[in-house]
């Protein structure tokens, strides 16, 4: 059970994600002609909207200039002090009102997005068997069968005290059957303990094979499909606040997040600027999201558009 839901978390719902959201990989839309925008936006808006979709990003913001920034900021360190305080204060109240918010993530999000999800789900074939067998070879898991296996064993000798059963039968008085039964136990314990320890260091990868066998079987897809199905549904009907890591959780976090940007490799955040860039840099907003379309089918957004655009020419006015 411990096992699914862990499966569940690592390897459901980054599939779900891809199911619900893919990026083109092709840039040529970037290049291509434009479909036209509502008249009503005004010509410098209308501008600037297609020239923020059709640029890629390679454009807007050279990688070399990127490389630049990213040491400049983190190099200053009046910069990370000030926005240490900053992001502390934001989290600390972002933190505060989602304790308070006692609706579930199924009612924010509404029923329609819910049963999207849920579908993402259900849709989900398998789980990747490289990542499986990774997880499931991990220590932790080992050390996770081990002990169920150990402690399984030893309930069910408990279960049917074969040694009281024998020992009982033999015509000792009471109070003395029962000092040899447990001195027998306590023995038995000892020399019995290392050898089952001793079998389960062997047996215990025999399991996750079997367990990573039964995981990733065909026949066994509807069923791990339910249970991946129930486990999200249940994430989605609790209560946010309910979510939401202990204080102590969150202040580590935030203190081992404020540590590692100080502290911060400077040839590995370039590395992955540069991986990046690799993946992003010839791609442009259109290539991750219709522009158009989103602006066709929402009117509010385009009112908003508007004002934020005559906002910033009327502050240029004055």
């Amino acid at each position: 059970m411990v096992s699914s839901i862990y499966l569940s978390v690592l390897f459901i719902i980054p599939q779900v994600v891809i199911n619900s959201f893919t990026i083109v990989r092709s840039s040529h839309r970037c290049a291509g002609k434009s479909i036209h925008i509502p008249l009503r936006f005004s010509a410098s808006l209308r501008q600037s909207i297609d020239w923020v979709k059709q640029e890629p990003l390679e454009s807007i913001i050279p990688e070399e200039d990127a490389h630049a920034i990213i040491s400049e900021l983190l190099g200053n360190e009046q910069l990370i002090n000030d926005s240490e305080q900053l992001i502390l204060k934001n989290l600390d109240s972002i933190e505060e009102k989602l304790r308070k918010e006692t609706k579930s993530i199924g009612e924010l999000l509404g029923e329609g997005t819910t049963n999207k999800i849920l579908r993402s789900v259900e849709k989900v074939e398998g789980y990747d068997s490289r990542s499986v067998k990774a997880f499931l070879e991990s220590d932790a898991i080992n050390a996770l069968f081990a002990k169920i296996l150990y402690d399984g064993i030893f309930e069910f000798f408990q279960k049917i005290d074969f040694l009281g059963n024998i020992i009982s039968s033999l015509p000792i008085l009471g109070p003395i059957r029962k000092q040899i039964i447990k001195e027998t136990r306590r023995s038995i314990d000892k020399s019995l303990g290392p050898l089952v320890q001793n079998f389960l260091g062997t047996y215990t990868k025999i399991a996750v094979l079997q367990a990573s066998d039964f995981i990733l079987s065909p026949s066994n897809r509807k069923v791990f499909t339910s249970a991946n199905v129930k486990l999200v549904s249940n994430i989605l009907d609790r209560p946010l606040n309910s979510l939401v890591p202990s204080s102590e959780v969150n202040e580590k976090l935030k203190k081992d997040t404020l540590l590692y940007l100080r502290n911060a490799d400077m040839e590995s955040v370039e590395k992955y600027l540069t991986y990046l860039y690799k993946w992003t840099g010839d791609k442009c907003a259109n290539d991750f999201v219709d522009v158009d379309m989103l602006l066709e089918v929402s009117p509010t957004l385009q009112r908003t558009l508007e004002n934020i655009d005559e906002r910033i020419r009327g502050a240029n006015d004055v």
